[in-house]
């Protein structure tokens, strides 16, 4: 069941992404002091976030059905998409979902519409965690979410949408458990082995959790990463730390490099796009990551690769051309794997923050890199 849960997450490069990954990973290495090497990296990201990459998964997917279009399409495509609604779901498109035909950037709070639309587009199991992670730009299958478990079940076993509505509705009142006793990997493989609706909702009934009990070993693991990036600060003779609230805002300086000053120029500060700059942890998420508070799918990803790479590059520094593509590939890889082990969405180049990462990665000084390119934010 682990190759199946390791099969779903997996994601194929296609021609533009390999242009993206050979771009950020494989080009001449970023000169940090070169003005023109840090807006090139910054440019590229905003080109990312401004492509529509929404429409363009879905003007795929239904090519594949046999309803040619492109995501300049997106008159012809909603109509498909209502269409297919009512046919196959028996409902009208919501009027959320209409909104993301017509350029609105697709929300992931309400995951229902994410994967009723994927249910409508007929999509299997794995073409949904695809979609998701590629054209949501999000996590797919978070099976500590009532919710997403549902979807989860249903899909894997190929029950009919009616089978996920009933299972919503009677699960609304299961009461989330006070404790996270079940990891993510483990709820997925009981919902894998699973393929009877009743025991099915047993299991669920049993293993619903809030938004704080969700990620625990994604929070376990920025714990760790904290500690060891606060034991540099500690060493660091030039700090002068003493409480705990100013050896976070510590953190956050060192992650971003708030005391540099730009080389830049102001006309020459591209500003950073969205999809990088929203949800950086800052010294109060940060606290609420440490004290078990609520903290999105975003804000733990993000905080966990920041931290991954300051410390890796802290003790991996760069020196030669080789040096600095065997160590990004350590890094990639493994990033990847902690990535992978917490449930969490994969390196993408497709999404601006993970391209910017792995092209600061690709320099003779990544962390230095990384903090020019942060202090646009």
């Amino acid at each position: 069941m682990a190759d199946d849960v390791q099969r779903a997450s997996e994601l194929t490069r296609g021609e533009d992404t390999d242009a993206i990954f050979s771009f950020a990973c494989f080009g001449a290495p970023v000169d940090p002091q070169t003005a023109e090497d840090v807006v090139a990296g910054i440019q590229c990201a905003v080109e990312l976030n401004s492509r529509p990459v929404f429409l363009e998964g879905l003007a795929e997917r239904l090519t594949e059905d046999g309803v040619p279009c492109s995501a300049d399409d997106r008159e012809m495509m909603l109509a498909e998409v209502k269409k297919r609604y009512q046919a196959i779901l028996g409902k009208p498109c919501p009027k959320a979902v209409q909104n993301w035909l017509h350029g609105t950037v697709p929300g992931i709070t309400n995951r229902v519409n994410n994967y009723d639309l994927c249910y409508a587009l007929e999509m299997n199991f794995r073409q949904t965690a695809v979609f998701f992670q590629k054209h949501f730009l999000t996590i797919p299958f978070n099976v500590k979410s009532r919710e997403d478990a549902v979807y989860c079940y249903c899909l894997y076993h190929q029950k009919p949408y009616a089978t996920v509505l009933q299972m919503l509705s009677e699960s609304s009142g299961y009461a989330p458990q006070e404790n996270a006793h079940t990891s993510t990997l483990q709820i997925m493989s009981a919902i894998m082995q699973q393929d009877d609706d009743a025991a099915f909702m047993q299991y669920l009934s049993s293993h619903c959790y809030n938004n704080e009990q969700q990620f625990q070993k994604a929070r376990a693991l920025i714990l760790k990463e904290l500690e060891q990036l606060k034991q540099t600060i500690h060493e660091d003779e030039a700090k002068d730390i003493l409480s705990g609230d100013r050896l976070n805002s510590a953190v956050i300086a060192e992650l971003f490099g708030y005391r540099y000053q730009s080389s830049l120029k102001d006309g020459e500060k591209p500003q950073l796009p969205k999809r990088f700059a929203e949800s950086l942890p800052n010294d109060v998420t940060l606290g609420k990551i440490i004290n078990g508070k609520t903290a999105s799918y975003v804000l733990l990803r993000k905080t966990l690769m920041l931290l991954r790479f300051y410390n890796f590059y802290s003790s991996n520094p760069n020196s030669d051309k080789d040096e600095i593509t065997d160590n990004l590939l350590d890094f990639y890889e493994e990033t990847d794997s902690v990535l992978h082990s917490c449930g969490f969405a994969q390196i993408y180049f497709c999404h601006p923050f993970d391209c910017l990462l792995m092209y600061c990665a690709n320099s003779y000084d990544p962390i230095l890199t990384m903090h020019l390119i942060n202090e646009r934010n």
